[in-house]
C-alpha cells in the first residue's frame, strides 16, 4: 500500500482538481441560464425533429400556426404552410408549459438552420424584450408524455375528442411534407390499432432525438467551461505544478488540506448556482488557509529582508535569481496542467476522491502477532 504522504499528496490534488472543476462548471450554468441556452438547444432539437430545420420557425405565431396545421388536417389548407415546431408549440398543451405566459409571446425567429448541432441564427422583436430575457423565460425541457399528447392534440381537431388510430392515420396523411408526417406514419403503421403502442412510439422517438439535442448542449457548454476555467485558474492562481510541490514538501500542510478534501462534496443536483459557487468558494478557502497556495500573494522568496523583487518575482512568474524564462515555463506548464484536469469533470474527481479517502482511512496493514 502507499505511503501515507503519497495517499495526501494524491487526495490533495484530487481536491484541488475537482473543487476547480466544479467552480468552473457553475460559472457555466450561471452563463448558460443567462444566455437562455437551454431553451435554444430545446427549441432548436424540437424543430430538427419535426421541421428538420429547413424553415423559419416564428414562435409569435405560434397560435396562428395551431390553427393552421388543424385546417389542413379537416381539409382546410391556408395559403401559407405552418411551420410543425410553432403549431406544437402553439397548442393547449405546450403553449404554456414550464413558462410564464404563452409562447406566442416571445417573438423571437430560428432562421433555418446551417450545421447540425449548432444553433440557429435568431432574432427577436424588441417590443418583447431583448433576445436574452426571451430566452431566458423558455422552456427548457418538455417531457415526452407532454410530446406525445401535444402530437395527438394537433392530428386530432375533433371537437368530441374521439381518437382512434384510422382517425390518427388518415389525419398524419393530411399533414404537409415534414420529418413529423413520415415519423407518424411510421409510428402509426407499427401501432397498428394501439393507441397506446403507438402514443408510446412518439414518447420514444421524441426522447432518442433529446438525447442528440443534450448532447449538442453538452459540447457547447464543454467549449464554455474550459475558456471559464482557463480564466478561473489564471485568475486565482491554481498552479497544479506550485500545489503538487507543497504537498509533497511540506507534510503538515498536505495533511490538513487531505483533512478539508475528507469533508468536500459535489454540489447536489438542484442546487441553486449562486449556492455551489459559495460552497465551492469556501472549500478553497479552506484549503488556502490549510496553507495550500491558491492566489496571487507574495512568494516566501521575497518576503525575506533586504530582498528587492519586482511584481513578477513577487508573483513568483518570474525569478529573482535568473533563468525567468524557466520559471515563467513552469507556471505556465502548471496552469496548462490545470485546464486540461478540467476535461473529465467534476464528478470524476469527487469520485476519484472518494474512493481514496476510503483508502487513506484503511490505513496501512497491521502487523502480525509474530512479527
Amino acid at each position: 500500500m502507499p505511503s501515507s504522504g503519497i495517499i495526501d499528496l494524491v487526495i490533495g490534488l484530487t481536491f484541488v482538481f475537482g473543487v476547480t472543476a466544479a467552480l468552473s462548471s457553475a460559472v457555466t450554468e450561471l452563463i448558460a441560464r443567462l444566455l437562455g441556452l437551454r431553451g435554444a438547444y430545446l427549441l432548436t432539437g424540437l424543430r430538427e425533429l419535426v421541421d428538420g430545420g429547413n424553415v423559419s420557425t416564428e414562435l409569435g405565431q405560434a397560435r396562428t400556426a395551431y390553427q393552421h396545421m388543424q385546417d389542413i388536417v379537416r381539409g382546410k389548407p391556408p395559403a401559407q404552410q405552418p411551420s410543425a415546431t410553432a403549431a406544437l408549440l402553439g397548442g393547449p398543451i405546450l403553449g404554456s408549459q414550464g413558462m410564464a405566459g404563452q409562447i406566442s409571446s416571445r417573438k423571437i425567429t430560428l432562421a433555418p438552420a446551417g450545421k447540425q448541432g449548432h444553433l440557429p441564427k435568431m432574432t427577436a422583436d424588441r417590443q418583447a424584450g431583448s433576445m436574452r430575457s426571451q430566452l431566458r423565460s423558455l422552456p427548457s425541457y418538455i417531457s415526452a408524455a407532454s410530446f406525445a399528447e401535444a402530437v395527438i392534440d394537433l392530428v386530432v381537431p375533433d371537437a368530441l375528442g374521439q381518437t382512434t388510430m384510422d382517425v390518427i392515420q388518415t389525419n398524419v396523411k393530411a399533414l404537409p411534407e415534414s420529418p413529423l408526417r413520415q415519423s407518424l406514419q411510421a409510428l402509426a403503421k407499427n401501432a397498428g390499432d394501439d393507441i397506446s403502442q403507438f402514443r408510446a412510439g412518439v414518447e420514444r422517438w421524441y426522447d432518442d432525438h433529446m438525447d442528440r439535442v443534450s448532447g449538442w448542449y453538452k459540447r457547447h457548454v464543454a467549449k464554455i467551461t474550459l475558456v471559464i476555467g482557463a480564466i478561473l485558474v489564471v485568475l486565482l492562481n491554481i498552479n497544479a505544478l506550485t500545489i503538487g510541490r507543497t504537498l509533497y514538501t511540506e507534510s503538515a500542510v498536505s495533511t490538513a488540506v487531505s483533512t478539508v478534501a475528507a469533508k468536500v462534496t459535489d454540489c447536489p443536483a438542484g442546487q441553486a448556482p449562486q449556492d455551489c459557487l459559495a460552497q465551492l468558494q469556501g472549500q478553497l478557502s479552506a484549503a488556502a488557509t490549510a496553507g495550500l497556495p491558491i492566489g496571487w500573494g507574495t512568494v516566501r522568496d521575497c518576503t525575506e529582508l533586504n530582498v528587492h523583487c519586482n511584481w513578477l518575482d513577487q508573483r513568483g512568474i518570474l525569478s529573482r535569481h535568473g533563468d525567468s524564462g524557466w520559471q515563467l515555463l513552469l507556471v505556465l506548464i502548471g496552469f496548462v496542467i490545470m485546464v486540461i484536469a478540467l476535461v473529465p469533470g467534476a464528478q470524476f474527481w469527487f469520485g476519484l476522491l472518494s474512493k481514496l479517502g476510503t483508502l487513506r482511512a484503511t490505513g496501512p496493514k497491521p502487523a502480525t502477532a509474530g512479527g
